[in-house]
């Protein structure tokens, strides 16, 4: 599968982040595509531990089975992104308990586009 269709048709998604000890950590994790980019936020704010660990480190890798994709996280601010990012959560993730939080003002100040390499 290739990276994006992995963000685009693929529920959860495993991000796979870098402790600060050595080895890294999957976490489970919604992510969307809107026009062509991944997106991921923090449904749970800035104190989520994978959110601290990538936003440190400005990487992570997504996991799909044997395959990896390595991104750089870039933070997204402006308004029309992040509007366009909710609308995409709520299509994707429509129906599902959860969706209202990660279209909160808390989940949109952790919104990160991901830079596939």
């Amino acid at each position: 599968m290739a990276a994006l269709d992995y963000f685009a048709n693929t529920d959860t998604v495993r991000i796979s982040t870098s402790l600060r000890t050595g080895g890294e950590v999957q976490t489970p994790i919604w992510a969307v595509v809107v026009e062509g980019v991944p997106y991921i936020r923090s449904g749970y704010g800035p104190d989520s531990k994978w959110y601290r660990r990538a936003h440190r480190s400005g990487r992570a890798t997504f996991v799909d089975g044997p395959h990896r994709y390595p991104a750089t996280i870039i933070d997204v601010a402006d308004e029309p992104t992040l509007a366009a990012v909710d609308a995409a959560y709520r299509a994707k993730y429509a129906g599902q308990s959860g969706v209202r939080e990660m279209v909160t003002e808390t989940a949109r100040d952790c919104t990160m586009r991901l830079d596939l390499a």
